[in-house]
């Protein structure tokens, strides 16, 4: 379960980054402003889901801000724990 929500934590980044760029290179384009802010809630939710998962399953022993703070700081060796499990 935790892997399968760290990989689409991973894509849905991938997704939001790619149409930030787009924005970028084309500024105005509204089709492309609702695609990343379609983008951006999908990996806002991905995100959610695997400190949810990752506190459930530490039964609380890591919380919320501790996962938050995995994620964006030691993604490498959360990825690594993750994949030992």
């Amino acid at each position: 379960m935790l892997k399968e929500l760290l990989k689409q934590l991973e894509d849905a980044e991938r997704k939001s980054n790619e149409l930030d760029k787009l924005m970028e290179e084309n500024p105005g384009n509204e089709e492309i402003e609702k695609a990343f802010d379609e983008a951006y809630n999908e990996e806002w939710e991905a995100f959610n889901k695997l400190i949810d998962e990752v506190v459930k399953f530490t039964e609380g022993k890591i919380n919320r801000k501790q996962v938050y703070n995995m994620i964006q700081l030691k993604r490498s060796e959360l990825k690594s724990i993750i994949e030992m499990m």
